[in-house]
């Protein structure tokens, strides 16, 4: 990459500034050491955390409430030290050599490349997308697209909305939607009710998170929006927009359609949020050894208590580590950050071990809590089958769900054999879109378990970036 320039070298760098990337380098600064925060975004917040622009205020709406107070929280601890903290904001991470050595790269600064005694990866994770016939059409957006417009923009999205996927943030996008001015039509949950005896024993002493459960299911309740469980989109149809939903049962055990007793409705937005995968490409650049978890959402780096991978000095925490939620993610962040400190010898292990205390203990609460989540809402095979033959599974390069399945057919047994077969995932996004639904549908061929398909292998530079902007600060080769 000509024309990178080396800015240096950092005892601590961490790349993401959502929660757990807050909550990591404020426990380092916290203990004294200079960090480097890089984040994509403008501001720090991350996704849940995000923080609206100053002209929108904060009273109530969409971006208020108890997960803007969170934020809140965290973001006034990492002011506390933030003379101890550099942020470069609105730049991208493209590549993580050894040493480590962090490649990024934005439109100000160009490319640039630094060191770290340690490394810090909080990247966060991204939407699932399950396919469907009709799932390019505009109006249809995943549940995260949709936080977006309404949390940063103050767009309303549409006019008449269906929701649907799995996991506790459909309740969280539809009540948002509804206070936005939208009408809901239905929250379509693939999986069964978490709202159990069995779920509540295990939650009983983390109220906090059976309280926003019960409040945002008391919304729904109160806005007279249908919730139906073990029911999925099927298709969405209309000329150049989404105009009406196709949706219908699914099997409880393997979330097959049940054809035959499908429903319609009229909508101009069709919300889908089949839950997220973990964004661990850095992690693998990184070298970090990864494996697959189902209830994480997919491929992960393998990790210590301490947050620790199996690369000396690098550690990975919050959803890109194993999608959890953001709670877990701030206490994961705060475990790392803190074992950071006490490697570089700012900390004892004394002094380390107390103030790790109380975010351990809260980790071993809320992962029971979402252990018990995951295993409801972990996405089912069947709803693989919702694509037709002539659907578009990779929508970079406009490989059809046929053309997957005929690879399988001339031997392809692993996503590196889709890929060289049918180009799935050689497009901008390297198969961020379409490797988890290829994995699928691989799966369904052979009768293989996710694992044993492997993965889209990434390659620097993971993001899209200009020539101009590789060449150098100034936009010259050097």
């Amino acid at each position: 990459m000509t024309g990178r320039v080396e800015v240096g070298s950092w005892p601590v760098v961490v790349v993401g500034g959502g929660p757990a990337g807050i909550a990591a380098v404020t426990e380092a600064a916290r203990a004294g050491l200079r960090c480097l925060l890089i984040d994509e975004a403008p501001r720090l917040g991350g996704q849940i955390y995000r923080q609206l622009p100053a002209a929108f205020g904060v009273g109530g709406g969409a971006g208020g409430g108890r997960d803007y107070q969170r934020g809140q929280r965290l973001r006034a601890a990492f002011d506390r030290v933030a003379g101890r903290v550099e942020v470069w904001s609105g730049t991208s991470v493209i590549d993580i050599g050894e040493g480590p050595r962090v490649v990024c790269a934005s439109g100000v600064g160009g490319s640039r490349q630094v060191t770290a005694d340690f490394l810090v990866v909080a990247t966060g994770a991204y939407d699932r997308p399950v396919p469907f016939p009709g799932w390019t059409l505009p109006g249809v957006l995943t549940a995260g697209g949709a936080q977006v417009l309404m949390k940063a923009m103050r767009v309303r999205p549409g006019e008449r909305a269906v929701v649907a996927g799995t996991g506790p943030l459909l309740l969280v996008v539809a009540n948002q939607l509804h206070r936005a001015g939208v009408r809901v039509g239905a929250v379509l949950e693939a999986g069964r009710s978490a709202f159990t005896v069995g779920s509540a024993a295990v939650a009983w002493r983390h109220g906090g998170l059976l309280v926003d459960a019960a409040r945002y299911r008391l919304g729904l309740y109160r806005a007279g929006i249908p919730l139906l469980y073990n029911h999925t989109v099927f298709a969405a149809e209309g000329d150049g927009q989404v105009q009406r939903v196709t949706y219908g049962p699914v099997t409880a055990a393997g979330w097959q359609p049940v054809r035959g007793r499908e429903q319609h409705t009229a909508a101009d937005l069709l919300v889908v949020g089949f839950g997220f995968v973990p964004n661990a490409e850095l992690s693998e650049l990184a070298g970090c050894e990864l494996v697959y978890r189902d209830t994480a959402g997919g491929w992960v780096p393998v990790r210590d208590a301490m947050m620790a991978t199996s690369v000396p000095r690098v550690f990975a925490v919050g959803d890109g580590a194993g999608v959890a939620g953001s709670q877990v993610a701030v206490e994961e962040g705060r475990v790392a950050g803190i074992t950071v400190a006490q490697r570089w010898g700012v900390l004892s292990a004394r002094e380390a071990d107390r103030r790790r205390r109380v975010p351990v203990r809260r980790l071993r609460t809320l992962m029971a809590v979402r252990d018990r989540l995951d295993a409801l809402s972990v996405v089912r095979p069947g709803v693989y089958g919702l694509a037709a033959e002539a659907t578009v599974v990779c929508r970079c390069e406009e490989v059809s769900r046929a053309e997957v399945v005929a690879a399988v057919g001339e031997g392809a047994r692993d996503l590196q054999a889709v890929k060289l077969l049918t180009r799935l995932g050689m497009g901008a996004c390297q198969g961020r879109n379409c490797a988890p639904s290829a994995a699928g549908l691989v799966c369904a061929a052979t009768g293989c378990v996710p694992g044993a398909v492997g993965r889209i292998h990434p390659r620097p530079p993971v993001k899209q970036v200009t020539l101009g902007v590789l060449a150098g600060p100034e936009g010259e080769a050097s």
